[in-house]
């Protein structure tokens, strides 16, 4: 069980090419008590407020232009020049299919949300993405918190290299 993280101290950045919904995320934000917030109109101009600012959580749009967030993600994670591949990423989407979820996941997002995104939503998924932190893990195919979300076996065996 997860305690609630006092919000308070938190520093976030937002990357939102949509104006409403870029003021609606600082709008919760600002609810849940967060008051250091970083804003970008879209993923170039995240990457550049990363360089000089090291967030707690990225709250970030899914569909933007010119980038769109899976490749903002991608360039958190991998870019030699990222200030912190492991800062945890929620990624916003208005369209949370199978296959959405899978190209997030793929990309190295912590968690992804459903648009009309609430308080409370907002609220869980913070507390999710900084109290159940994952192992971090990087190798050629993928960069990103460890994609299982339960310790189970594949294929049923306890130790499956040994056999």
């Amino acid at each position: 069980m997860s305690l609630e993280v006092g919000f308070g101290e938190l520093r976030v950045l937002v990357v939102e090419d949509d104006r409403a919904s870029r003021m609606l995320t600082v709008a919760l934000l600002e609810e849940l008590g967060i008051s250091e917030i970083k804003v970008a109109a879209e993923g170039e101009e995240g990457l550049r407020v990363l360089r000089g600012y090291a967030p707690d959580v990225i709250v970030c749009d899914m569909v933007m232009q010119p980038m769109d967030g899976v490749t903002f993600v991608k360039r958190v994670r991998t870019d030699t020049s990222s200030a912190n591949p492991y800062v945890p990423i929620i990624l916003v989407t208005g369209q949370a299919d199978r296959n959405t979820v899978r190209i997030a996941r793929d990309a190295g997002v912590n968690l992804l949300m459903a648009k009309p995104i609430t308080l409370e939503a907002l609220r869980k998924r913070m507390n999710v993405v900084l109290n159940e932190r994952r192992e971090f893990i990087m190798n050629r195919s993928y960069v990103g918190p460890d994609r299982r979300r339960q310790d189970v076996p594949i294929g049923g065996k306890r130790d499956r290299r040994r056999d």
